[in-house]
């Protein structure tokens, strides 16, 4: 048996030493620990040099090999080429990576999220500048390819085909752009290519949800003149917000019984945090001429459930395992994100007509769950979320001139109650692209305005001429017509006359005091 020693191919030692040194077991010994007197009494030779013995010898590669049959002697061996190869080829890459170009992006734009529901939302503004990154010691380098694409690939966990990559995934080019139109060399240091998308406000955010997954990504792709390719792959998170409005106020009703649950929620949830619900429980107090029945609160529960939904569909080769083109296998799952129950902590009060039972708690989602906010994306993927309340009531009866001679009916009732919830990101400032943004160079006019007909015949230029002459002031005509003095009105009787140099320099003050003067004494007379 592979392992064992067998005690008839095992020969007796007098030394009685192990090759193994920490084994517990002396009783044993090795198979060629062979005695020195059966050694010579095999060869008698007067001539041979005796060898010395060693106490521990070791197993011989037959032997070894019979007794451990399944042990791969080659193994270590392959192990250690294995190591010194791996070890050389590390090497070999450290190197190549040192004297080769690098690849990078430089975010400029804000994080990327969309405002608003996918109807009316605007997308989310993305830009950059994609980067590379020569060497000092690499000299120049010349590329003749450098182009990077955006990529959406939406992947399904539950595919037709289990190990089929085209039925698991499905990827789409949104936008690409190509660098050269010629071949560029670079110089050692950085060189920015500078670029920007505007995502639409229809395209889901990015998810990794038990059924099904959206990502995002950059890939660029550089080609060297000598045969070097450079590749770079950059994953993009796109999130949703909801702004948040007035709060939701639903009403449920529990027929046969007057029984009427009103619940207040906000209109968003987020998946880090708590969010306050306001429940009330009216008609639960039915008085009579001498006895009143009622129903008291005993235990409230509640938990928040994630419903996604997918529709998985196969590629040209797997069709026919689904009845053909353009069908597909829906994948349902439910799963719960948030759970809790309540024994205490409401009001009861049964003075009120019809009774009334209030209280107000906070709930919350589990991060740990990994929980996907609501979406919808064209390959059928779909999650939404729902908040489900359940009430446990008993009934019991009083007389109405002691209220406190509480007897129960042993009736009980579960009350469940079921709400839609918005789970979305938070909106942080809440201010979209459009709104913070200042207008782009084609959205700001001309300035100053051209000078042209309506024909369009004449342009404006730049005078390139001799210094205009200045005008002459002699040849100027005296403006008396718009002086309101006195003066004034017998000079516009004379007629216009010419301005000369000695008008200009007059100044008007003299004439002010003049006229003023004949008034003062004319007041005074």
């Amino acid at each position: 048996m592979p392992g064992r020693l067998l005690s008839n191919l095992v020969r007796p030692s007098v030394h009685h030493h192990s090759i193994f040194p920490h084994s517990n077991s002396s009783s044993t010994s090795s198979v060629n620990e062979v005695s020195n007197t059966q050694v010579s009494s095999k060869k008698p030779s007067a001539n041979s040099h005796e060898r010395p013995q060693s106490p521990e010898r070791r197993l011989s590669f037959s032997m070894d090999h019979f007794i451990h049959t399944y042990r791969d002697h080659n193994k270590e061996k392959r192990r250690n080429h294995g190591r010194s190869a791996r070890s050389k080829e590390r090497a070999g890459h450290v190197d190549a990576a040192a004297a080769s170009a690098k690849l990078d992006v430089i975010v400029e734009s804000p994080p990327l999220v969309c405002y608003g529901t996918p109807a009316n939302s605007t997308g989310a503004l993305f830009s950059g500048r994609l980067r590379v990154s020569v060497p000092e010691t690499t000299g120049m380098v010349t590329l003749d390819k450098f182009d990077m694409h955006l990529i959406i690939k939406r992947t399904t966990k539950k595919p037709v085909s289990r190990d089929c990559p085209n039925c698991a995934s499905r990827t789409e080019e949104l936008t690409n752009w190509n660098f050269l139109t010629e071949p560029r060399s670079l110089k050692g240091g950085d060189h920015d290519f500078p670029f920007s998308y505007l995502f639409p406000g229809n395209l889901p955010a990015s998810c990794n949800g038990s059924l099904g997954q959206v990502e995002y990504f950059l890939q660029a792709h550089a080609h060297n003149v000598n045969g070097e390719d450079y590749n770079f792959k950059m994953p993009l998170h796109i999130k949703r917000a909801i702004l948040p409005s007035n709060d939701k106020s639903s009403i449920r009703i529990f027929p046969p019984t007057n029984l009427t649950g009103r619940i207040v929620l906000p209109s968003v949830v987020h998946p880090i945090g708590t969010f306050p619900v306001q429940m009330t429980l009216s008609g639960v107090l039915d008085k009579g001429e001498d006895t009143q029945t009622r129903w008291r609160l005993r235990k409230m529960m509640w938990r928040i459930e994630e419903h996604q939904k997918i529709v998985s569909t196969a590629c040209a080769k797997h069709a026919h395992k689904i009845g053909g083109e353009g069908k597909g296998v829906l994948h349902q799952e439910t799963r719960i994100i948030g759970h809790n129950e309540e024994k205490d902590g409401w009001k009861t009060d049964f003075d009120t007509a019809g009774g009334e039972i209030t209280m107000e708690f906070e709930a919350s989602i589990n991060p740990t769950a990994n929980p996907v906010c609501d979406l919808e994306s064209s390959n059928g993927l779909e999650s939404k979320h729902n908040l489900v309340i359940e009430l446990i009531v008993a009934e019991e009866f009083c007389p109405n001139r002691n209220t406190k001679l509480i007897t129960p009916t042993g009736a009980a009732r579960v009350l469940r109650m079921q709400f839609n919830l918005h789970v979305t990101e938070r909106s942080g400032l809440g201010i979209s692209w459009d709104e913070e943004m200042p207008p782009v160079y084609e959205d700001v006019p001309a300035s100053p305005p051209g000078y042209t007909m309506l024909n369009g015949s004449s342009i404006m230029e730049d005078y390139q001429g001799s210094p205009l002459p200045t005008p002459e002031y002699e040849e100027l005509e005296r403006m008396d017509s718009l002086r309101l003095d006195h003066s004034s009105t017998h000079s516009s009787a004379r007629g216009r006359a010419r301005l000369t140099t000695d008008d200009l320099i007059t100044e008007p003050a003299e004439i002010a005091t003049q006229n003023r003067a004949p008034s003062a004494d004319s007041g005074s007379s």
